[in-house]
């Protein structure tokens, strides 16, 4: 039976469907494949009107250069297709021959972001930059500036200039405040090296003291007969020197007890010390220059014993080298005193010219002043020749002159000029005057006699 002409009509219906469907998708596959080649030859041949599209990132690491910002994006490039697999046959709907919805065209036509490769999308391209972001050139390095030259270090015994605060006086102050001499010593011979610096804050922390006699002598000890190193006994023999300088303090509420052991400790010290120098050089006077100094040192800083004979106090000043110690030992004020009666026993001693000396070294003038001592020396020299000889007259005029011209010398290295003392002066010269007549007299004489002689003959 011939079907009707309604299905005949709703079957050629179904038939143009399914074919404009097929002529869609072939169409809208020949639009992709023309837009994905007009994209390429875009990339490639860009034409001058237009703006180059942006490379991928794998080309536009050749040209860093991001974009301007002002650019207007252009559309983004259909991607070229891609082989569609084989699908399988559409599945029959229950009305095979319905008109197929926007939906399933849609759905039955591959979406370009599935087929296309990832490249960036429009919004991507819209940003102000997408590629990456040049890596920034390191910025060049400024020329090294030519280093300064080494400062030359100081001299192992530098003057330094330290400042007020500077935390080694601080620590040099708490020690002699807490009495600790084993921490003093340690402090002293570890700055050995800096003399100076010592010398300027050093007296300042001894006064800090409570007992600053005591501290001194017990970090001093029994150094002189052994000590720990050369650095050692320098530190010790300086310890001496700071507390001589400070004025030798004493502790105002000293008790007479504590007072008196405290001398009588340094005072067996002394004759002691004294001891050994005789025992190894024989004589005071031969003992060396640091031992010498040392012993003078301690003297002046505790006292001079009694039984210290004065013509060795002297011997051992000039063995320390009298003209270098001196400045420190001015000082010690019992010291001082103790050099006036010094200069008093020299006197009574005939020790004229170490008489002269120490008043000199020591600054005594107002003690003993210069030109009424010149005048009492002179006087007591003219004395002791009222019962010589003729004979012994020439050599007492010769052993005068060189002790007058030896005085003469000393004043002169004291900045003092002989002529200003007109006794002594005149003293002088007629000295020799009469010590050179007689030798020119004897001379004519001989000289007569051989002439005589050589006549006769």
């Amino acid at each position: 039976m011939p079907p009707s002409p309604s299905a005949a009509s709703r079957h050629s219906l179904a038939s143009y469907s399914d074919t404009l469907a097929d002529f869609l998708d072939q169409w809208n596959s020949v639009i992709l494949d023309v837009a994905s080649i007009a994209a390429t030859f875009a990339v490639l041949f860009p034409s001058p009107e237009s703006h180059p599209k942006p490379l991928p990132a794998a080309e536009t690491q050749h040209n860093p250069a991001p974009e301007p910002a002002e650019r207007e994006p252009s559309p983004a490039p259909l991607p070229e297709r891609v082989p569609e697999p084989n699908l399988p046959g559409e599945p029959q709907g229950p009305e095979p021959n319905a008109v197929p919805s926007p939906e399933r065209e849609r759905e039955l036509s591959p979406s370009p972001e599935q087929e296309r490769e990832p490249s960036p999308s429009p919004e991507q391209e819209r940003q102000p930059s997408l590629a990456p972001e040049p890596e920034p050139k390191p910025n060049p390095k400024p020329a090294p500036e030519p280093e300064p030259e080494p400062v030359p270090r100081p001299a192992p015994n530098p003057v330094r200039a330290r400042k007020d605060g500077d935390p080694s006086a601080a620590e040099l102050e708490l020690r002699c405040k807490q009495m600790n001499f084993r921490e003093l010593r340690r402090f002293v011979t570890a700055h050995v090296r800096d003399r100076e610096w010592l010398r300027k804050v050093g007296p300042a922390a001894l006064r800090r003291a409570e007992d600053p006699a005591s501290l001194v002598l017990r970090a001093v000890g029994r150094y002189y007969i052994s000590a720990e190193s050369g650095d050692a006994e320098a530190a010790c023999m300086l310890l001496l020197e700071l507390y001589v300088r400070a004025g030798c303090p004493r502790p105002p509420g000293q008790g007479h007890g504590e007072a008196a052991e405290l001398r009588q400790e340094a005072r067996e010290a002394a004759l002691t010390w004294r001891s050994r120098l005789l025992r190894v050089s024989g004589r005071v006077g031969d003992a060396g220059a640091r031992g010498a100094r040392g012993l003078a040192f301690f003297m002046a800083a505790f006292g001079v014993p009694v039984e210290f004979p004065a013509q060795e106090l002297y011997e051992l000043l000039v063995a320390a080298d009298i003209s270098a110690c001196t400045k420190v030992l001015k000082f010690s004020k019992h010291f001082v005193k103790k050099m006036r009666d010094v200069v008093v026993e020299m006197i009574n001693k005939d020790m004229h010219l170490q008489a002269i000396r120490i008043i000199l070294a020591f600054e005594l003038q107002n003690a003993f002043p210069v030109e009424s001592t010149l005048t009492h020396i002179m006087e007591k020299l003219d004395h002791d020749r009222k019962d010589e000889s003729e004979g012994q007259a020439l050599a007492r005029d010769e052993e005068e002159l060189t002790l007058l011209r030896s005085i003469s010398k000393c004043m002169e290295n004291h900045k003092l000029c002989p002529s200003e003392f007109p006794n002594f002066a005149e003293r002088i010269a007629l000295l020799e005057e009469r010590v050179g007549k007689p030798k020119q007299a004897f001379a004519g004489i001989k000289r007569k006699r051989t002439i005589e002689e050589d006549c006769v003959e």
